[in-house]
């Protein structure tokens, strides 16, 4: 019974250390407490992408995002037919935009959807 629970214990730690969200070479990963989407480069090395990522949503082409980072929300949609691991973390990121012109957005460029609550 004690194995059992021990083997229990190391898969919930597992799971609560995993990733919420990934898509590679994209997922969200924790670095002193600060959620962030990011480029994984492998081996635990990321480039950012966007900061406190609350939803996600991804195509073929494009993820996008609604994050509140520093308690300010907004939406952002990334490029990933064009990012690459050499790219910094700006130039295929875009936003922050508004609900209103995110939505815009959405049909013009044929964004994934959010379903923000």
């Amino acid at each position: 019974m004690r194995e059992v629970l021990r083997v229990f214990s190391m898969l919930l730690l597992i799971v609560a250390c995993s990733p919420t969200w990934q898509e590679l070479p994209y997922e969200v990963y924790y670095i002193d407490g600060t959620k962030t989407l990011g480029y994984s480069l492998g081996e635990g090395a990321y480039i950012s992408r966007v900061l406190e990522p609350k939803y996600i949503s991804s195509n073929d082409k494009y993820i996008s995002v609604y994050a509140c980072p520093e308690q300010s929300c907004s939406y952002f949609y990334i490029d990933k037919v064009n990012d690459h691991k050499f790219a910094e973390h700006n130039e295929f990121v875009f936003g922050p935009y508004t609900k209103e012109r995110f939505s815009d957005l959405e049909i013009e460029f044929g964004l994934p959807q959010l379903s923000v609550n």
